[in-house]
């Protein structure tokens, strides 16, 4: 028996989890943007990865729904049918092959089961229903193309310009996007430097400073990403000492520090057997100088706390390392009862920085004083 869904939750009971990023001893995941039509797609959870096989996977709901196709399961065989304007294309997880319009057609991935998602191969399906796919390497960004958007502006990612219902502070931003919501250009900065000639905002560093080119700007969002895939996502049965190694290879140079503050909240996460989940998704047109050495890139993130046993430093955030107990409580709201289980979603500010002058502009790393919590908007997903 078909059914059509809305999400693809219940393959998680059928398959279990695929072995994700979590697994500290793991290569950091490639996550990958989506744009379509010149807006960029939230995913709410699960994020498009790339795979072994250099293909781009996509949760499947919410990218076919996006292309105003059907999504179904069937459970017997284990298929996803997917269905638009006549074309039908079945899925079948584990497996390199599908029937489009009920033709077998081979592929070089397969569909598969990660985190309670069904992923399927972006490029495949997004062709057969009839849309031009191309990608962007540079910043891990898939571009799906379904109509002319003629002569509307984009920006150097791709997506649009909007010039209208603009937030109070657009003068801030050398554009303002169609997909990203006032609140978030609108949300106070975080504590800087008296002098406002000390500060800069987006719009002046875009227009004025030679260091803000897309070149480096992609190496700088490459690495907030990838630091976001480990820090958000930590899990006390699998965290090693490469997770700590990875993290603050992320992190900006000049700290000696950082690998044992990193190693000591790894020894937390077993002790407290925290299980953590979530992502970043930094914004390159939305980064803020605060006159004392850190550039701020505005992100939004989900965040879910699974399991834990003390409700206290639930995520590496602000770490003093050298210190006989955990004194890292300065920024993470530990008086605030996140309840387990439950997607949080919001904006932070997260700080770079770099202690090289001159032509800095490939040295930017993600600060050792980072903080998720230091100047954030919180609250529980829908």
């Amino acid at each position: 028996m078909k059914r059509w869904l809305s999400t693809g939750l219940i393959l998680a009971a059928l398959f279990g989890a695929m072995p994700g990023i979590s697994s500290a001893a793991a290569k950091i995941p490639l996550f990958a943007s989506v744009v379509m039509d010149g807006k960029k797609i939230w995913f709410p959870d699960a994020q498009a990865f790339v795979d072994g096989n250099s293909r781009t996977l996509v949760p499947v709901r919410f990218v076919a729904e996006t292309m105003g196709a059907k999504v179904g399961w069937v459970a017997k065989t284990a298929t996803v049918p997917i269905e638009k304007d006549g074309q039908k294309i079945e899925l079948t997880i584990g497996k390199n092959q599908a029937k489009v319009n009920g033709v077998d057609v081979s592929f070089d991935t397969k569909a598969i089961v990660n985190g309670g998602r069904t992923f399927v191969p972006l490029r495949f399906v997004s062709e057969v229903l009839g849309a031009a796919v191309t990608w962007d390497g540079d910043s891990s960004t898939v571009f799906i193309t379904t109509k002319d958007l003629g002569e509307a502006k984009v920006d150097p990612w791709g997506r649009l310009i909007r010039t209208t219902d603009l937030p109070e502070n657009a003068d801030d931003y050398p554009y303002i996007l169609a997909d990203v919501p006032n609140e978030m250009y609108e949300m106070k900065y975080p504590f800087s430097h008296p002098d406002p000639s000390e500060r800069s905002v987006s719009a002046e560093m875009y227009a004025n400073w030679p260091e803000f080119k897309k070149e480096n700007i992609d190496i700088w969002m490459d690495r907030l990403k990838k630091f976001g895939a480990l820090w958000l996502n930590v899990d006390y049965r699998t965290i090693d000492d490469s997770w700590a190694k990875q993290l603050s290879e992320l992190e900006s140079d000049g700290n000696t520090g950082k690998l044992k503050a990193a190693q000591e909240y790894a020894n937390w996460v077993k002790q407290n057997e925290i299980v953590v989940e979530g992502y970043l998704d930094p914004e390159p047109s939305m980064i803020y100088r605060d006159g004392l050495g850190n550039y701020y890139v505005r992100s939004k993130f989900r965040i879910k706390f699974d399991q834990f046993k003390q409700h206290k430093t639930l995520i590496y955030d602000t770490w003093f390392p050298g210190e006989k107990k955990l004194v890292n409580d300065m920024w993470v709201p530990n008086d605030t009862p996140f309840e387990k289980g439950v997607w949080y979603e919001g904006y932070s500010d997260i700080a770079m920085g770099t202690n090289v002058g001159g032509d800095w502009g490939k040295t930017l790393k993600v600060s050792a004083n980072v903080s998720l919590f230091f100047n954030h908007i919180i609250r529980k997903a829908d």
